[in-house]
């Protein structure tokens, strides 16, 4: 039987950052995932913005989100060897009517990230009416390039288990708890994502889970120049080939793409779109979003050898790096977590 002090269930975007995090202070830990190519992980977009484009303020806790996003997938790059963080400016599209109001959002702290309007873009592909502001930092990071490369790293390093995870077979022991019947572990860290929504102790835990869908495009007559941003982001990869996403389905939550999903797409880029495109592949995911779109983390308050990190939602990439940081801290040095994103928040009378 294998014994670790840490094991994390789920090698999503989640699993991967923390065990990292864990490695990186030489913890003890180990991995359980079962592969699943429809995870959330396995289809996110992976885009990051700065900016709410709802309020057009500042993403709350930008300032501390950034530092971590670039120095947590700078350095999977240098561990693996491989290009997956992507820094491409945004460029936001709006009617010219609408120019006044991203003046007055370039005039107050949002205008940081705004570093210019432009009434007329001349841009190929873009319908005339359409003004702009390009926003800096953005970017997108290959998630499923990043999770399957950690997985082959964390396979040569004998940390990583692949084996399907049984709730039946969890058993609790004085000095821990057994995992199908050949893992005993000090705490486990469930990283399951919208598989959650079927784990006997957090179930409840305010999953509001939401399906989307992305598709692949080919079109010839894009700038790759920014990634284009409408009621779609538009995200280059090289070629003239072009990610599309997403949409927010909470009525229809399976894997399975669809008609309907992939019009819903499509209508709204030919919204800003005048050049044709071809769709080249069509997927769906489901997301582990939360009612307060807020990150889960921490003990449960009953079973405290019994922990999540979860909930990261659809701006995942965004959120992780810093509080991947955070739950090893409270994993390993008893570090407090905020109460906005303690799990506990849930299971309050």
């Amino acid at each position: 039987m294998r014994k670790t002090k840490f094991l994390i269930i789920g090698q999503g975007l989640a699993g991967t950052l923390l065990a990292t995090e864990l490695w990186k202070q030489n913890a003890d830990f180990l991995v359980l995932d079962n592969p699943s190519p429809e995870a959330a992980s396995q289809v996110a977009g992976g885009a990051f913005i700065p900016i709410v484009f709802r309020t057009l303020k500042k993403a709350e806790m930008i300032d501390d989100y950034l530092p971590a996003l670039k120095n947590t997938y700078g350095f999977f790059e240098n561990l693996t060897g491989s290009r997956f963080f992507h820094l491409v400016p945004s460029l936001k599209l709006f009617p010219k009517d609408d120019i006044p109001k991203w003046q007055q959002a370039k005039d107050s702290a949002a205008g940081t990230f705004i570093t210019d309007l432009k009434e007329s873009l001349n841009l190929p592909g873009i319908k005339p009416e359409f003004g702009g502001a390009v926003i800096e930092p953005s970017g997108w990071v290959d998630i499923k390039m990043l999770t399957a490369l950690m997985g082959e790293w964390f396979l040569e390093n004998n940390l990583l288990i692949q084996e399907k995870l049984d709730y039946s077979m969890i058993e609790f022991e004085k000095d821990g708890v057994v995992i199908n019947s050949s893992i005993r572990a000090e705490k486990i860290i469930f990283c399951e994502g919208a598989s959650a929504i079927k784990n006997p102790w957090f179930k409840n835990a305010g999953f509001s889970l939401n399906k989307g869908e992305i598709i692949d495009i080919e079109a010839s007559g894009i700038s790759d120049e920014y990634i284009l941003r409408s009621e779609v982001f538009v995200l280059p990869l090289g070629k003239k080939t072009f990610r599309v996403g997403a949409t927010y389905d909470r009525n229809n939550i399976d894997n399975n793409p669809s008609p309907a999903g992939k019009q819903q797409l499509l209508q709204k880029l030919q919204y800003f779109l005048d050049t044709p495109v071809s769709v080249r592949s069509h997927w769906a995911g489901i997301r582990p979003s939360v009612k307060d779109r807020k990150p889960l983390l921490g003990a449960h308050p009953e079973m405290l050898r019994l922990n999540i990190f979860n909930g990261l939602g659809s701006k995942g990439v965004l959120f992780a790096p810093y509080w991947a940081a955070k739950m090893a801290a409270f994993l390993l040095h008893g570090e407090a977590l905020p109460d906005m994103v303690n799990v506990n928040r849930y299971f309050k009378s």
